[in-house]
C-alpha cells in the first residue's frame, strides 16, 4: 500500500506543479481555446492521480460517507481528462473555428458518459467498500460491469484520439519544420499510450472476469500504476517546446567537450605566453561552449603574440615535409602552424612580445568556424613527426650559426 501511495502521490505533486506552472505562465492568453482545454487536461489528470492514492481514497470515502465514492470522483476526472486531452490535440491541429466543430461533440459526448457513470454507480449494489480491487470484485454486477465498460472505453477512445493526432501532427510538413514542437506532440502521443494501455488492459480483465476466469484479476491492479506514470511524458512533452529551442542539443554539447579536451593540451603549452588572460568565467566551469570559446580566443592571443618570433626556415622545412607527405591543404597549413608555434614558443626569444592587451579580448566572439582549425594544430602540435622534424632542423641550423 505504501508504494502506490507513493507513486500516485508523486505524480499526482508533479501534475500540480505543472498546472501551477502553466496556470503562470499562459495567464495573459486566457481567452484561447487552446489554452482552456490545456488547463483543463492538466487539471484533470493531475486530481485523478492525485485522488486515486489509496490515503486519499480512504479520506473521500470517509468524509462523504458514501462507500467507494472515491471511485466515483476518480474515474470521473479520468473521463474528463480523455476528453480535454482529445478536444486540447484537436485545436493544436485545426483552426480554432474548424476544431470547435469537433469539440463541442467531445464536450456534449463526454458530458454524457460522465452523467450516465454517475447514474450507474448509484444504482449499484455497492455497500462493500473496495480500495484497491473495486472493478474486479463487482466486475460481474450488470450496472457496474456497464458502468466500468463506459468508462473504459470512453478513456480509451479519449487517449487513442489523443495519440493519434499527436503522431500525425508531428509529421505535418508545417509542424515538423519545427523540430522541437514534433518532438513534443511526439511525448504527447507517448503520454497518452498509457492511459490507453490502461483501458485496454482493464477491459481485458474485465472481460475475462464476466466469463469466470480470474487469473488475470492481478492486471487489474498494476494497470492504474502504469496510467499514472503517464505524468513523467506528458511533463517533457510541455517542457520541450518550451525549453528545447533555448538549450544547445546533447550531442552539440559533447562535441565542445571533446573539443576543449583536444585543444587543452595545445592550451598549456602555449599558456607561459601570457597566462594573464587565461579566464574562466563563473558558474561557467562546466560550460563546455564558454570554456572552448575562451580557449580560442587566447590560443589566438598567443599566436599574434608569438608571430614576431616565427622563423622563415621552420615554415619552409614544414611545408616541403608536409607536401612530400602528401597531406591535404588543411593538414598542411596546421602542420606548418603547429611547428611555427612549437619553435617560436620554446625558443629563447631575443625580444619581448609584442602581446595584445587583455581589454581588447572580447569574449563571446563566434569562432565556431575556428574550432576545426585549431584542433588540427593541437594534434599537429602535439603528434605530427613532422613538426618535429621541422622544428629539430631548425634549431640544429640554429646551432651551427
Amino acid at each position: 500500500m505504501a508504494i502506490f501511495n507513493l507513486i500516485y502521490l508523486s505524480c499526482g505533486v508533479v501534475g500540480l506543479l505543472l498546472l501551477a506552472y502553466k496556470i503562470r505562465a499562459l495567464r495573459s492568453s486566457w481567452g484561447s481555446p487552446r489554452v482552456v482545454a490545456l488547463i483543463a487536461t492538466v487539471f484533470f489528470g493531475s486530481f485523478a492521480v492525485l485522488f486515486a492514492a489509496p490515503a486519499n481514497v480512504t479520506w473521500i470515502n470517509w468524509v462523504s460517507g458514501v462507500p467507494n465514492f472515491a471511485v466515483l470522483i476518480v474515474y470521473g476526472l479520468v473521463i474528463c481528462f480523455a476528453g480535454s486531452a482529445y478536444a486540447l490535440v484537436l485545436y493544436w491541429r485545426y483552426p480554432a473555428a474548424e476544431a470547435w466543430h469537433r469539440v463541442r461533440l467531445i464536450i456534449v459526448g463526454y458530458a454524457t458518459v460522465v452523467a450516465v457513470t454517475t447514474v450507474l454507480f448509484f444504482k449499484s449494489e455497492i455497500g462493500e467498500e473496495r480500495q484497491t480491487d473495486f472493478d474486479t470484485f463487482y466486475a460481474t454486477q450488470p450496472t457496474v460491469a456497464v458502468y466500468l465498460f463506459i468508462y473504459l472505453v470512453a478513456t480509451g477512445v479519449g487517449c487513442g484520439g489523443q495519440a493519434y493526432h499527436c503522431w500525425q501532427g508531428a509529421r505535418d510538413e508545417a509542424i515538423s519544420a519545427r523540430p522541437w514542437l514534433a518532438r513534443g506532440l511526439r511525448w504527447y502521443c507517448v503520454a497518452a499510450l498509457f492511459p490507453v494501455a490502461f483501458a485496454v488492459i482493464k477491459l481485458f480483465v474485465l472481460m475475462m472476469d464476466w466469463f469466470g476466469e480470474r487469473s488475470f484479476d492481478v492486471l487489474s491492479l498494476a494497470a492504474p500504476l502504469m496510467a499514472s506514470l503517464s505524468m513523467i511524458p506528458l511533463v517533457i512533452a510541455m517542457a520541450l517546446p518550451v525549453f528545447g529551442p533555448r538549450r544547445p542539443s546533447p550531442s552539440l554539447w559533447i562535441r565542445r567537450w571533446r573539443t576543449y579536451f583536444a585543444l587543452r593540451p595545445l592550451h598549456r603549452a602555449l599558456v607561459h605566453v601570457n597566462p594573464g588572460i587565461v579566464l574562466v568565467a563563473p558558474g561557467k566551469f562546466l560550460n563546455p561552449h564558454h570554456r572552448v570559446r575562451r580557449q580560442i580566443i587566447e590560443l589566438n592571443d598567443w599566436r599574434w603574440a608569438l608571430t614576431p618570433y616565427f622563423d622563415l626556415s621552420v615554415g619552409e622545412t614544414a611545408t616541403s615535409l608536409a607536401h612530400q607527405a602528401s597531406l591535404s591543404k588543411d593538414e598542411v597549413a596546421a602542420v606548418v602552424e603547429a611547428a611555427q608555434l612549437r619553435a617560436a614558443g620554446s625558443s629563447g626569444r631575443s625580444k619581448p612580445a609584442k602581446r595584445r592587451p587583455v581589454s581588447e579580448i572580447v569574449d563571446g566572439t563566434d569562432l565556431a568556424a575556428e574550432h576545426d582549425r585549431w584542433v588540427r594544430i593541437s594534434r599537429a602540435y602535439l603528434h605530427s613527426p613532422i613538426v618535429d622534424a621541422a622544428v629539430a632542423d631548425a634549431a640544429r641550423v640554429g646551432g651551427m650559426d
